[in-house]
């Protein structure tokens, strides 16, 4: 009679703990100040290279960010932790925005919409915390709710950009059309 290992529970064991991380994001102290809030959009940003898939895979990717250096600097902590393997690289405003993977750009920068529409149809996660930004064709727009940053997700104009997000991350978002 052949003898049999119980199989190893480690393969659940990331998905959990990414999900954790991101459900402890929302579940910060009510009175979020303006170092807390970079905080968790640049904790979200860099978590976004986790539960994100573009259509060609690459050894790099990079987060552009416009109009926020506190962000710039908190994502340049994160950068030399693990992205499933890949580089990071973070840059703070931007020649060409076809470079990103993710393009964040601050609710105050006037050129949101001349960059919205330059990246439109392009592989690159358009993320802001305008008003209503995924309701207005964004992919992700953080929005603060009883003093917490939360995501809205536009479903539409992330399969516009080719891409794809994992479910982990769909369940914790407002899901907006």
């Amino acid at each position: 009679m052949a003898d049999f290992a119980p199989i190893p529970r480690r393969r659940c064991r990331a998905p959990v703990r990414l999900l954790g991380l991101l459900l402890g994001l929302l579940l910060q102290p009510g009175h979020a100040d303006d170092a807390t809030e970079a905080n968790t959009k640049a904790n979200y940003l860099y978590n976004f290279t986790k539960f994100v898939e573009w259509p060609a895979a690459a050894d790099t990717l990079h987060i552009c960010v416009v109009g926020s250096e506190a962000v710039v600097n908190i994502l340049s902590d994160l950068a030399s932790r693990d992205t499933k393997g890949r580089l990071l690289q973070i840059w703070s405003g931007i020649d060409d925005p076809h470079v990103c993977q993710i393009l964040y750009v601050e609710r105050t920068v006037a050129e949101l919409p001349a960059l919205m529409r330059e990246v439109s149809g392009a592989p690159v996660l358009t993320v802001s915390d305008a008003d209503g930004f995924a309701e207005q064709g964004g992919a992700v727009g953080f929005y603060r709710e009883q003093g917490q940053v939360k995501l809205s997700v536009n479903p539409e104009a992330v399969r516009k950009a080719q891409l794809k997000i994992n479910a982990l991350l769909m369940e914790i978002a407002r899901i907006v059309r």
